[in-house]
């Protein structure tokens, strides 16, 4: 931005009682109580009558930049994970907030996050974490494909996945409202900012029993969907620690930073150096990273038993691996996916066991929406990152997939899927893929993905060429065959077979309806495919060519 330009500090403002009722009409029917007593299921169903007050509560609270005290105090209740029931470490704390502060922390995260986007003082863009536009599906989308196309060049990628200790809760407030000072606020939003995160209380319920309360001087609410976007403030400054060659990606306190280099040795050297600045970086931010759970990767075309220096943090060395779940995908040093897919082959049958056993009581709407929410959510999770997979390792899942589809209509395992696919207009396991893809591109051609997307797929300038003209994407150039298992190869290919018409619908609701449609009109059945060909193998032998030799050759 040109010195002279200044922009106006932002300040936060009153909301309206439809902006409150809004907000109170999206939260869930739970009906866990709150240190009041209160639930948001109570709220909901007296909502008209609540909607005034509460819309005049709130105004008041931004008005005098005064977060009420009332509303700071949480009920924790412990949640058994696993194992040992006597052993505290084997509990989750679940944090319930008072219901009527969630609906003003969401109204002031409202504000802030469009600041944010539409200033000058915006997050890191390598920050993936809870933004608009910005999901685990482009962050891992971003990695994997950066990954492979590093690779793609030649030599290696080294990579430490970060673990923070216990993140939010050791937040240093302080330290925090300092940071706020560089998001361009007004002294007002900042002083509200301020008392939301002082003087905060908590108090711990079991069984009925709640104990008094204990004043909570560290960390950030959890339960809050303020504290996700507080949290990416604090760490905002984390990429810019890093060398110029090194890479810093953020979800969150999820972080990652990898270096392309010749060999793994000059890899674990960069990424030493980084490991330093960021051990800097962890002191003066006061926060904690959990060593043992920090790992470092090495990825290659190739496997190899090469032995590598190890990275260091303070002269502590980071465990290296072969394999890491990155937020839900196992990512493997070769980037095959071998691992991902077979977990979620297990997770699948699981549930579709259970699809098995529940089959028969089952409505056939209420058996769609098994199969959508724990069949095909499952699959298609961050499908566009791992759908270049060989054929190999990906015919489980199709294989599972198409027992789904069998469970769904109650047929036998010798029913054809394509008559399933037809009856019940579902995508097959391919077209599935092609229609994520596309729906992707879409996004990004259209400025609804993060801006480091952008330059994975481009549109044709050269208004010249019927290609151009069309829209058709520019299919990317590759040095190997794994560079083309990229999603910026593959998915341009399919963009540049859907219709223009398509293609240039002004919304994504109509574009994935219409797309949708048209991959189901152009599904082909592979059995009806083998039939075919079988008798027509079979009337060829006996010169009797079914509808003359021009179809066998198209079929063929």
């Amino acid at each position: 931005m040109p010195a002279s330009v200044i922009e106006p500090t932002f300040s936060l403002s009153p909301v309206s009682q439809e902006q409150i009722g809004k907000i109170l009409g999206g939260f869930k029917n739970s009906k866990a109580e709150d240190a009041f007593g209160l639930s948001t299921l109570i709220i909901k169903t007296h909502k008209e009558s609540l909607v005034c007050p509460i819309t005049t509560i709130i105004n008041k609270s931004i008005n005098t930049s005064t977060f009420p005290d009332l509303w700071k105090t949480s009920v924790i209740t412990p949640i058994l994970k696993s194992g040992d029931p006597t052993e505290i470490s084997n509990y989750r704390p679940i944090s319930i907030l008072p219901v009527v502060s969630k609906v003003l922390e969401k109204c002031v995260a409202e504000q802030l996050v469009g600041h944010l986007n539409n200033s000058s003082y915006n997050l890191h863009q390598m920050q993936f974490g809870f933004r608009k536009h910005h999901s685990t599906e482009t962050a891992v989308c971003f990695l994997l494909e950066n990954l492979k196309l590093k690779i793609d060049r030649g030599g290696v990628v080294g990579a430490v996945f970060l673990d923070l200790k216990k993140a939010f809760d050791t937040v240093n407030r302080d330290i925090l409202t300092e940071k706020l000072h560089h998001f361009n606020l007004s002294p007002r939003t900042l002083l509200w900012l301020e008392s939301y995160l002082t003087c905060r209380k908590q108090q711990v319920r079991v069984n009925n029993t709640t104990s008094s309360c204990g004043e909570n001087q560290l960390g950030l609410p959890h339960g809050s969907s303020l504290s996700p976007l507080l949290f990416s403030l604090y760490i905002n400054d984390l990429p810019s620690c890093c060398p110029p060659n090194v890479q810093c990606q953020l979800y969150a306190d999820d972080a990652v930073i990898y270096v392309h280099a010749r060999d793994r040795n000059q890899a674990a050297q960069e990424l030493t150096l980084s490991m330093n600045k960021f051990s800097e970086w962890l002191q003066k931010s006061q926060l904690i990273l959990n060593v043992s759970k920090t790992v470092c990767m090495y990825f290659s075309k190739s496997s190899t038993n090469q032995d590598t220096p190890p990275v260091l943090i303070n002269g502590t060395a980071i465990r290296s691996v072969s394999e890491y779940k990155y937020l839900g995908i196992t990512i493997d040093t070769q980037l095959t996916f071998k691992s991902h897919i077979k977990k979620v082959v297990n997770s699948i049958k699981f549930n579709l066991s259970n699809f098995r056993h529940i089959r028969n009581n089952l409505t056939l709407e209420a058996a769609k929406l098994y199969y959508n929410a724990m069949i095909v959510s499952q699959m298609t999770y961050c499908m566009t990152s791992w759908a270049s997979a060989c054929r190999t390792i990906l015919k489980p899942l199709q294989t599972v997939h198409k027992q789904a589809l069998k469970t769904l209509d109650k047929k036998p395992k010798s029913h054809h899927n394509c008559k399933i696919l037809q009856k019940h207009n579902l995508l097959s396991f391919n077209n599935m893929i092609q229609h994520t893809d596309c729906i992707l591109v879409y996004k990004i051609l259209h400025g609804l993905a993060p801006p480091p997307l952008q330059d994975f797929v481009k549109k044709r300038q050269n208004r010249s060429t019927r290609a151009s003209s069309r829209g058709d994407c520019i299919i990317p150039s590759r040095k190997s065959s794994f560079g083309q298992t990229v999603f910026s190869f593959r998915a341009s290919q399919t963009w540049n077979t859907i219709p223009e018409s398509i293609r240039e619908l002004s919304t994504l609701p109509s574009f994935s309806k219409q797309l949708r449609s048209w991959l189901l009109e152009n599904q082909t059945c592979t059995h009806n495919f083998r039939d075919n060909a079988r008798k027509l193998f079979a009337n060829k032998s006996k010169n009797k060519p079914l509808g003359g030799e021009k179809k066998w050759s198209q079929l063929s």
